[in-house]
């Protein structure tokens, strides 16, 4: 049986794709199969997994990582996602805007992360997707699970800490794991690789590594 976690904010540049990528491998890391989903117009993740096909076998640790080669539709969404049930675990990395590509792959899936980065301008956009879920849910359209993550934050600022109680007032779990803008998940991405791969044993790829234990925790709990 497949978990299915779509990664989802109205907002653009709060590091969906870096998530869910990173996410992704982590997940995969003891050789669990997992299927990234791209359905973000500007093609972030499938681009990524391009480049990652050009990687040498070798400087690949997530061998059952697969990826869509391009951006699905709503349509593509919807038809497809049964046939990789296969899969232990699906992410779907969605576009910066709730949408109906959003909203199908918010219908289809058991759990949602939604990243926010730091700033109060990303409060409003936050409280939009929060919205948009607890009103499909009020409506019987939805039944996924929120989490709110913490993402793209400055160490050695007090942001992600006031953005945390900030976030408290939407009555949405929250993730312990906080994850960094870091240059090495920049450098990662440009070459295809996640973070594991990338930068084995750093902060980055350790605040991932904790992240999939939350999820992993979060799933069997729900």
């Amino acid at each position: 049986m497949s978990t299915v976690i779509a990664i989802a904010n109205g907002k653009g540049g709060v590091g969906k794709s870096t998530v869910a990528i990173n996410l992704a491998g982590a997940l995969s890391k003891k050789d669990t199969p997992v299927f990234l989903i791209d359905v973000d117009p500007q093609g972030t993740s499938s681009g990524w997994f391009k480049i990652r096909k050009e990687q040498p076998t070798t400087n690949l640790i997530h061998k059952s990582l697969e990826s869509t080669p391009a951006p699905w539709s709503p349509h593509d969404l919807a038809r497809r996602l049964k046939e990789n049930k296969k899969f232990p675990f699906i992410l779907i990395d969605c576009g910066p805007a709730n949408d109906s590509t959003t909203k199908t792959a918010l219908a289809l899936s058991d759990f949602v992360i939604i990243p926010v980065t730091p700033s109060p301008y990303d409060l409003q956009s936050v409280e939009k997707t929060v919205s948009l879920i607890n009103d499909g849910k009020n409506q019987g359209a939805l039944r996924v699970r929120s989490s709110l993550l913490i993402s793209r934050k400055i160490a050695g600022t007090n942001l992600g800490r006031d953005v945390r109680e900030a976030l408290g007032a939407f009555e949405t779990p929250i993730f312990k794991t906080e994850i960094s803008q870091r240059v090495a998940l920049c450098e990662a991405g440009i070459v295809g690789q996640t973070i594991h791969e990338y930068a084995n044993g750093s902060q980055a790829d350790t605040e991932f590594i904790n992240l999939s234990e939350e999820v992993l925790k979060w799933r069997k709990q729900n």
